[in-house]
């Protein structure tokens, strides 16, 4: 392993002096020596720091809704604490999220897995005492970690993929080498999307296990290069190549979860991310939002849009009251994190391909391949006497059904329905403008607004003054 003489992690606020000779020591306990391969499985065993997707992105869309009492209840008992700022700011739409010369720890928990990530690519391919199999199939891990950052990450501070300004639009800082530069400057959205499927095809022909499962579900495997592609070319519209992907996913692991099983398990009882078949990838949200004050409230708009046998409605949200110990009542708030004890999951799952996949049919204007997709999917959301199958009478009807299958599957999983709103915003027939109440004020974002891109934290700044801010 080549000697670094600083490891940076993305602008680390506080300029950490680490070098690469420290993993080794640690990680090896002197039994290894600098540019083995094995070093490189060391690095990538590091789950802590590739484990991680953006918290604030959930609190951002229009799935959350604050009710007047409990938004009230926030203000007057968190309002201004510095902890909680962000959430609250996130919520509104702030221009900034954090305070001055305060840090935002999910974007360099995430900058600190690419850094890592960035190591291996670059590296692994000429150390020594590896096959070229076993060199190939880490460089491939480590790229898949690396397009996850990215495509997370530009979803959330660059605009929407377009194919007509993407060239223009801004995207994020992207580092594909382990260094920093002086001159931190941000790549086009088209730059940082050519990158993420260039990563991921790259890492499907690098002899990547077909699955993970158990302990390793944290580590990537064929299926998970293909489902993070396939989410990929949704995003870019691309939605028959998105389907393709799909299907190449579930060719590879397709078990779903039947929610009936799970009617009588405890809270922390449900199956936690090395257990769940249905996940892939675990990309586990930095930050937890299930305990009050900063609990994921739900829009009525969308719990209404449930079915009342719905399981996911009467499994995975509960009334405030239960969440906020009888303080709040009213409405109702996400709370699968209760159900398994971990962290909101962002990971390409089972469900979402099969989402992809119908949202693909559908619009191939094939309108019962999707309907049979979605069905797949809900059939495992009911108890077996309550289930009735969809059906749609055109490809259009089709779309909006799988659409809105979508989003009640996927909410506050980690930024879908914002990315989906994102998206979705450049159709006529979807595009929408969302409201957020905060005690007695309205805030307001049209499709298309600048808000849709996330601030930056002005710290950044203090290490890269040539970082264009969002306006």
């Amino acid at each position: 392993m080549k000697k670094h003489s600083l490891y940076i992690l993305f602008l680390l606020i506080s300029v950490a002096f680490v070098s690469c000779d420290d993993y080794v020591d640690i990680k090896t306990e002197g039994r290894l020596y600098p540019e083995e391969t094995e070093n490189y499985r060391y690095l990538l065993n590091q789950t802590a720091i590739f484990d991680a997707s953006y918290s604030l992105v959930d609190v951002a869309s229009d799935d959350i809704g604050m009710r007047e009492n409990y938004s009230s209840f926030f203000e007057n008992n968190y309002g201004t604490s510095d902890f909680y700022r962000p959430f609250k700011e996130t919520y509104k739409w702030g221009d900034s999220i954090y305070y001055t010369g305060d840090t935002d720890n999910d974007l360099i928990v995430m900058y600190e897995g690419l850094y890592t990530a960035n190591v291996v690519i670059t590296e692994v391919l000429t150390s020594n005492n590896g096959t070229e199999a076993e060199k190939a199939s880490l460089q491939a891990e480590a790229l898949v970690h690396r397009a996850y950052v990215f495509l997370d990450l530009v979803n959330i501070f660059g605009k929407a993929y377009d194919a007509e300004t993407s060239e223009t639009d801004l995207g994020i800082p992207m580092f594909t080498e382990p260094t920093v530069t002086e001159n931190i400057t941000r790549a086009s959205v088209k730059e940082v999307y050519d990158q993420i499927v260039s990563d991921l095809q790259q890492a499907i022909a690098g002899g990547l296990p077909a699955k993970r499962t158990g302990i390793e579900v944290g580590f990537p495997s064929l299926a998970s290069a293909h489902a993070l592609l396939a989410r990929t070319y949704l995003y870019m519209g691309l939605y028959a190549e998105a389907q393709a992907e799909a299907e190449s996913a579930l060719s590879l692991q397709s078990s779903l979860l039947n929610m009936e099983d799970y009617i009588d398990t405890p809270d922390s009882g449900w199956p936690r991310r090395i257990e769940n078949p249905e996940l892939i990838l675990s990309k586990k949200s930095v930050s937890s939002y299930v305990y009050a004050p900063s609990l994921l409230t739900l829009n009525d708009e969308l719990l209404n849009s449930f079915e009342e046998e719905d399981l996911r409605y009467q499994l995975y949200t509960r009334p405030i009251s239960e969440m906020t110990y009888d303080q709040v009542s009213g409405g109702r708030a996400y709370c699968v994190a209760l159900l398994t004890g971990e962290t909101r999951n962002a990971g390409p799952t089972v469900p979402e391909l099969l989402l992809i996949k119908a949202e693909g049919e559908a619009r191939a204007g094939d309108t019962d391949a999707a309907m049979t997709s979605i069905n797949t999917l809900r059939q495992a959301r009911f108890k077996a006497e309550d289930y009735v199958p969809l059906n749609a009478v055109n490809a259009d009807e089709a779309l909006v059904k799988v659409l809105e299958e979508r989003r009640k599957e996927l909410m506050a999983k980690g930024g879908f329905r914002w990315f989906d709103l994102k998206r979705l915003n450049k159709d006529p027939r979807f595009a929408k403008t969302i409201t957020h109440r905060y005690v007695d004020e309205i805030y307001t974002l049209e499709p298309g607004g600048d808000r849709y891109q996330f601030p930056f934290a002005s710290s950044l700044f203090q290490y890269a003054p040539n970082l264009e801010q969002n306006p």
